[in-house]
């Protein structure tokens, strides 16, 4: 622990750990929800699942699938909760039972909306065109039922009012992304420059002189890392609860904790594989790119290559994110359980193999080979 509480003191006696530890959440959340809440969709698939079964609802429906000759709008049956979950749909549009009924009478009806935890960003854009087409609809001729009949126009019957599963604000929707995109820069960013550092300035031999192997070496980065990595991630965390981010608190952590520890180890690896500070910088920096464009959060996962798709699948920072989209927008789903499990699993198996390799190359590359230790 004396090498761990070294590596702290460290970490936290520069200004700048402070900075990413509290300011750097608070910008990325305020900025990342800005620019997140204003993405725009290009390729929607928007599928149609309609539980009024009367004559006249397949009539009526009919008329306004029949506006869609693209692949815009498709018809769906009851097990659409899988397409949503496997990204070949960006959200379902669900009309209920009787909702016929109350179109043709002149009530306020309602439509069901439910978004894919895959391609968030384009769920969002479309339901935010969605509601901007109903609420401009409303009142007008479009939705009275003696036009889809007669080509009548009237003003006294209001559009549906387009709904969410339950009560969602597309801005929070965003918040996985922006916590696991957090942690995982603060452990790339400052793990990848503590074994090149240490290396610069002929720390190893003072290290192999204490007796301290490679393992406890590797160890005690990753854990310092690891530390500052799950404190920025709890803040980002913190910052979005303040906002009305409704997701239990120890799932969160878990994950946070899980990732943070895959990206600790993952940066101290980069680090053990530079030769200087310049190539861990850019190696970082390379890899945090990478990770970024994986996470989900800005590129469409749905439309990568079938093989691609299988590889993110297993990137512990799109499996995070994923995890936490399940359960905002299926909070009871049984499948929120194993998905869990499973980000926690591949992310404990990778900071294992990271660790090891990291471990390795320091011993084979920095340690003097008359004075390595293990």
């Amino acid at each position: 622990m004396k090498y761990v509480k070294f590596d702290l003191k460290r970490i936290f006696s520069r200004p700048s750990t402070y900075f990413i530890l509290f300011l750097a959440p608070i910008i990325f959340v305020v900025v990342g929800s800005v620019f997140f809440n204003s993405l725009g969709a290009t390729d929607l698939k928007i599928g149609v699942y309609t539980m009024d079964r009367s004559p006249l609802s397949k009539f009526t429906v009919g008329v306004v699938m029949s506006l869609f000759q693209g692949s815009t709008l498709k018809y769906v049956g009851p097990d659409y909760m899988e397409e949503l979950k496997n990204g070949e749909l960006q959200a379902v549009v669900v009309i209920p039972d009787g909702f016929t009924t109350g179109l043709f009478s002149g009530k306020q009806t309602q439509i069901k909306y439910v978004p894919s935890p895959v391609d968030t960003h384009v769920a969002a854009a479309s339901y935010m065109v969605f509601r901007r087409l109903f609420e401009d609809l409303s009142g007008g001729p479009f939705f009275n039922p003696k036009v889809l009949q007669q080509m009548y126009a009237s003003t006294s019957v209001p559009a549906p009012k387009l709904v969410t599963e339950r009560t969602l604000d597309f801005t929070q929707a965003f918040a996985p992304s922006l916590i696991f995109i957090i942690t995982m820069f603060v452990s790339i960013m400052i793990g990848s420059g503590l074994v090149v550092y240490d290396r610069e300035k002929n720390l190893f031999k003072l290290f192999s002189l204490s007796n301290m192997n490679t393992f406890q070496y590797a160890f005690s980065k990753i854990f310092s890392v690891f530390v500052v990595s799950v404190i920025s991630g709890v803040v980002a965390y913190l910052m979005f609860l303040i906002t009305g981010f409704q997701i239990n608190a120890l799932e969160v952590i878990l994950l946070i904790i899980v990732t943070a520890l895959f990206h600790s180890a993952l940066g101290i690896l980069i680090s053990a594989l530079s030769t200087n500070s310049f190539v861990s910088n850019l190696l970082g920096a390379s890899v945090s790119l990478i990770l970024l464009l994986t996470s989900g959060a800005l590129t469409p996962i749905s439309s990568l290559p079938k093989i691609l798709k299988e590889i993110v699948s297993f990137f512990p920072i799109y499996s995070a994110v994923y995890s936490t989209r399940l359960l905002q927008f299926f909070p009871s789903s049984d499948d929120n359980v194993s998905q869990i499990a499973m980000t926690s699993s591949i992310s404990l198996v990778g900071f294992v193999v990271l660790f090891i390799l990291s471990a390795l190359i320091v011993n084979r590359t920095f340690m003097p080979k008359e004075e390595r230790v293990w």
